[in-house]
């Protein structure tokens, strides 16, 4: 990721009103039994990361939404975004609708 990408990056996620509770992260976080105690900073810097995430990923849809003249963003631009940014590999097989390891 380029600085100036960060940076756009940074200053999305300054705009967002709302953030993911950190007490709900870390319930959800223990609720695996290989999880034990989590520090106290854990569940902010894990909601930070999601949080930064989603931005780059609805900037990435919004992106292509733009490029096929939408106005709005919808599955098939979100499938796009995913499918030619390489940072989002991870999630092709969520949208493949192919079972997750465990």
């Amino acid at each position: 990721m380029s600085e100036e990408d960060s940076q756009e990056l940074e200053e999305t996620f300054n705009r967002i009103k709302t953030h993911f509770p950190s007490a709900r992260i870390k319930k959800l976080m223990q609720s695996d039994d290989d999880i034990g105690k989590v520090a106290q900073a854990t569940p902010v810097v894990v909601g930070r990361a999601l949080e930064l995430f989603l931005c780059s990923l609805v900037d990435k849809s919004l992106e292509v939404a733009r490029e096929s003249g939408s106005r709005r963003i919808q599955p098939a631009h979100l499938r796009k975004a995913v499918a030619e940014n390489e940072q989002f590999d991870f999630c092709q097989s969520i949208l493949d609708g192919e079972p997750r390891e465990e």
